[in-house]
């Protein structure tokens, strides 16, 4: 494999860098330095100037959706399990015949009386769009305890104490969706 190939494979392992690379933000000596790949350090930072300059700009694209805040929900299992991945230990969260909020894997947000927020986001929404909904909270340091997307509804659930915070950072997320 030539340098550039093997330059190029070692940015896809590393998304952040990539990201980075399309922003033009890289100190390429320092990056170059950080990556395991063998040769020259300033033929690795020339492959990654000519990585980058192949690299699409970033756009962002403000998505149409409706926010909304729940708070005093819990996360249940689908066997009625309602309420034991509190993060605050909160039982009885929901009950096994609740319309959840959203359902994810066998677990469900369900509304009454746990000790967490939902954030949902109904519209468009998809992947791209969790992404930089988990990543702007992750941001502020807000601690995420389930998420997920599916159809045109994006969910994040939070500590209850985090609500507003959360909803403030999902919407200014959903404004300024990054690319692919």
């Amino acid at each position: 494999m030539s340098l550039a190939a093997e330059t190029r494979a070692a940015v896809r392992a590393r998304p952040w860098l990539r990201y980075a690379l399309r922003a033009g933000v890289v100190n390429y000596a320092a990056a170059a330095e950080s990556l395991d790949v063998g040769g020259d350090r300033d033929a690795v930072a020339t492959a990654l100037r000519r990585f980058a300059g192949d690299l699409p700009d970033i756009d962002t694209d403000a998505r149409e959706v409706t926010v909304r805040m729940r708070s005093g929900v819990g996360l249940g299992g689908a066997d009625g399990d309602a309420g034991s991945g509190d993060s605050d230990g909160a039982a009885g969260a929901g009950t096994a015949d609740a319309d959840p909020i959203a359902s994810v894997g066998g677990e469900r947000i369900l509304p009454g009386g746990g000790g967490l927020t939902a954030v949902t986001a109904d519209g468009d929404v998809d992947a791209a769009a969790l992404s930089a909904v988990v990543d702007r909270l992750a941001a502020e340091n807000v601690v995420v305890d389930a998420a997920g997307v599916a159809g045109d509804r994006l969910a994040v659930v939070v500590p209850r104490s985090d609500g507003a915070n959360a909803l403030r950072l999902v919407e200014e997320a959903l404004a300024a969706v990054p690319d692919g």
